[in-house]
């Protein structure tokens, strides 16, 4: 019989195994396995050959779309034209979504860090 459980690692988890072996099981029935948190920085932008899934592009892309197509919409009305204004919105929705991105990869850095500072 296999029994799994995720700790992280904390002088707790060692007195518990620790105890475990004081109360008979051997310790090579007992595997523990250190949970490493990725310290990746990311990347501006993933290649194909090396996407990590961190990219801080992704949400620029996005954001520039959506915003360049409402540039373009509402630009038919306004001074400017369509081609001024969608181009407007691109740079800002990429500026807004790259600030964006970067805003919560750092509450996630944050979060981490207060998580593994309270244990």
């Amino acid at each position: 019989m296999y029994i799994v459980a995720t700790f992280e690692q904390s002088l707790l988890l060692e007195l518990a195994l620790s105890e475990l072996e004081e109360k008979g099981i051997q310790r090579d029935h007992i595997l523990a396995v250190p949970l490493k948190i990725s310290s990746n920085k990311g990347k501006i932008m993933d290649t194909i050959y090396g996407a990590d899934g961190i990219s801080l592009f992704d949400g620029a892309t996005v954001l520039g779309s959506a915003s360049m197509v409402l540039g373009v919409i509402y630009g038919y009305v306004l001074a400017w034209g369509p081609i001024i204004w969608g181009l407007i919105g691109l740079m800002t929705g990429l500026v807004v979504g790259f600030i964006l991105d970067l805003a919560v990869r750092n509450k996630k850095k944050n979060m981490v860090k207060q998580r593994q500072m309270s244990l």
